[in-house]
């Protein structure tokens, strides 16, 4: 469970509750599930569930009249089918997912109970929801569109490397959103004249296997797909990439700030803001089936120009001054 003090400083800024808010609340205590494939000490983790509880405390939900119980896989995807049937034995009035794995063992633990996630690339092609409007079941959420996205981080990274010819993904199939993504990646590659070397991870030490396959493909460069694996690992998926010389190109903005060469995608803390809002009006008695299911809408390309430097890539000014965040 988590701490006063740690609510509380998520949520510094928004203490003051208006009285309007309050009346508006139930009286009785509700409970929330967190069922989150983070380790608990990743300054990202912390991010993401600080931005959450800070969105939850705006509406009036505090430690007074929500118990919150906290699931963490701390780097082990295996575990989120035995927190996720914890959860729902403890009989939570709502839980909060993070990513397709997650929302995945949720969904299996329990169809009653309703679910919102956060960070899903594409809720439909994994069969979490039946439409964006109408969700059905007990899934609503915020999804990432980060499916569609993928071409487009493609294209990104040709822009940087324009003699990219050989590309090294990493995926897992054991995640549908990572399937849908490689295969947006196999339609584009060849349309911009590379040739892929899929690399399956199933456990963390796949990744210096993988690396070295990479080696001898002959890859220029590496693009990760943002399986619990790889976000957990990203630190080492950067050193990779930087002792092998490989450009690593991501979505999320955590792996540009652990040094990949770029990455293009949603902004991950508006995800988990807006579930806060999926959370309050659940919590308020409305049904999954009522909240059509958002989609991101701020997308951020950063550029680590330290890691650029270092590769000796020479990042085109017109990529620069598109950047929303340029890493130096």
């Amino acid at each position: 469970m988590i701490s006063r003090r740690a609510f509380l400083a998520s949520g510094a800024a928004v203490l003051a509750v208006s009285l309007a808010a309050e009346a508006q609340l139930p009286d009785r205590v509700r409970r929330l599930g967190l069922l989150l494939r983070y380790v608990q000490s990743d300054p990202q983790a912390q991010a993401r569930v600080n931005a959450f509880t800070a969105a939850l405390q705006e509406r009036g939900w505090t430690l007074q009249n929500v118990q919150f119980e906290f699931r963490y896989t701390e780097g082990k995807p295996d575990r989120l089918s035995a927190f996720a049937t914890d959860l729902v034995q403890r009989n939570v009035d709502v839980i909060l997912t993070a990513g397709t794995e997650s929302t995945d063992a949720a969904r299996k633990a329990t169809q009653t109970i309703p679910i919102v996630m956060a960070a899903v690339g594409d809720p439909i092609a994994a069969g979490f929801i039946a439409s964006l409007a109408h969700p059905g079941a007990n899934v609503t959420g915020a999804s990432l569109l980060a499916t569609e996205l993928t071409a487009k981080r493609l294209q990104l990274l040709k822009d940087v490397l324009p003699t990219l010819t050989r590309l090294t993904v990493l995926w897992s199939a054991g995640n549908a959103s990572v399937v849908q993504k490689r295969k947006q990646i196999e339609v584009a590659a060849p349309q911009l004249g590379v040739q892929l070397h899929l690399l399956e991870l199933r456990v963390p030490d796949d990744l210096d296997k993988g690396f070295e396959s990479a080696v001898r493909f002959g890859a220029h460069a590496v693009m990760t797909t943002e399986d619990a694996i790889q976000i957990t690992h990203r630190a080492r998926v950067v050193e990779l990439g930087k002792r092998h010389r490989m450009p690593v190109a991501s979505e999320f903005g955590e792996f540009a700030q652990a040094g990949a060469l770029m990455s293009f995608g949603p902004n991950i803390l508006d995800q988990f803001r807006e579930a806060a809002t999926y959370v309050d009006r659940l919590f308020k008695g409305a049904k999954p089936d009522d909240l059509p299911v958002g989609q991101a809408t701020r997308f951020e390309l950063m550029i680590n120009m330290k890691t650029a430097k270092a590769l000796g890539v020479t990042i085109p000014p017109s990529l620069l001054l598109r950047a929303d965040q340029v890493i130096e």
